[in-house]
């Protein structure tokens, strides 16, 4: 029994090493992709869709979300170490050495199973996007346009079909994944909902792409208004995309050229924060008040709606608490307009339709 016990705790301590070998090797890689660009564009066209494929599909198994069950195992495996370092009354060494793995292997998997996205060549590097000049005049262009077409989805409005717009979604993500240099979606790829639902609803999150089985969550207290918008804003994650402002670009550009004009409403509904925002920056008070005086009772209606309906779910000082990490986790991984970067939608837009134009 000693000898089996001494083999054990032997091998045991060899796994250890290999673990922690593999682990450093692993982010030595992540910390490579960070800094040298070129690197992060291999894992994205080659290693980011072979892992988002396999681990999608073992979450596909499970009819609940594996990513909340991840996080709340790593907090899990921290405190054990912290309170098996006391009962053992261990020193600062020994307790650092089994916090740092445990770290470390949360910082590879995230960036593993996604987060290197972060660092590739952006959109418009890989497309010599020309960024449209952002002036009064190009955005009053496109505010006349946008505001004729939100106005008349709004009066068409009808409904759709939950159960077709993944597939819908799937389609449109598929015409375009290689085209702009991201990963397909795959079949087995569906949508969740989360398990902590009440929480997301607490910090106004709508929606979240995991990053540890790649695995998109819906919150279940969407409104039908929002629905299409913010799945397809989810699932540009899945394909790749990392940046806030693009993914609601390509949120809007799937609602945008649906055949309904309910999925189209949903798209231009939930842009016009963003336009309301880049309208103050741009127009005067008078001007401002005369471009909002013509959308619609029920654009209006509905904007107003919205907020209200989440501000009653909504915890403040939870809400702030989310928003700062959001903000500094997006900061950290070389997005330098943090929290903010969700506003830049409405460049984004101007300049992809300007380049899609140019090249139909």
């Amino acid at each position: 029994m000693a000898v089996t016990g001494h083999l054990f705790n032997y091998a045991k301590a060899i796994m250890k090493k290999v673990f922690t070998i593999i682990g450093l090797v692993l982010l030595g890689f992540v910390i490579c992709c960070r800094w040298v660009t070129p690197v992060a564009d291999f894992y994205s066209a080659y290693i980011y869709p072979a892992i988002s494929g396999g681990m999608s599909l073992v979450a596909s198994i499970f009819p609940f979300s594996l990513e909340e069950i991840t996080v709340v195992s790593f907090v899990a495996a921290l405190i054990t170490v912290i309170a098996r370092a006391i009962r053992k009354r261990a020193g600062f060494l020994s307790w650092l050495k089994g916090t740092a793995l445990i770290v470390m292997w949360l910082v590879v998997w995230f960036y593993m199973g996604w987060g290197n996205n972060y660092f590739r060549t952006s959109l418009s590097g890989r497309l010599t996007l020309a960024k449209v000049s952002f002036d009064k005049e190009a955005f009053s262009l496109f505010l006349d346009e946008y505001t004729a077409q939100i106005n008349l989805t709004a009066a068409e409005t009808i409904s759709y079909e939950k159960e077709a717009l993944e597939e819908q979604i799937k389609d449109f993500y598929d015409g375009k994944a290689a085209a702009y240099g991201y990963t397909r979606i795959r079949s087995w790829q569906h949508v969740k909902k989360p398990l902590l639902n009440n929480l997301y609803s607490a910090v106004g999150v709508l929606g979240f792409m995991g990053p540890f089985f790649c695995e998109t969550q819906l919150n279940s207290d969407l409104q039908d208004l929002e629905y299409p918008f913010v799945m397809a804003h989810e699932k540009a994650h899945l394909a790749g995309v990392t940046s806030e402002a693009e993914a609601n670009y390509w949120g809007y550009s799937f609602c945008r050229q649906s055949d309904n004009p309910a999925i189209r409403y949903s798209g231009y509904q939930e842009l016009l924060p963003y336009v309301f925002s880049n309208a103050k920056a741009l127009l005067t008070e008078e001007e401002y008040e005369s471009w909002t005086s013509t959308l619609s009772t029920k654009v209006i209606a509905d904007y107003n709606a919205s907020r209200e309906y989440w501000k009653d779910r909504r915890v403040d000082w939870i809400n702030k608490l989310q928003h700062t990490a959001m903000d500094l986790m997006l900061r950290t991984n070389k997005v330098r307009e943090g929290a903010k970067d969700y506003y830049g939608v409405v460049a984004i837009l101007m300049s992809m339709d300007a380049y899609e134009a140019a090249n139909p």
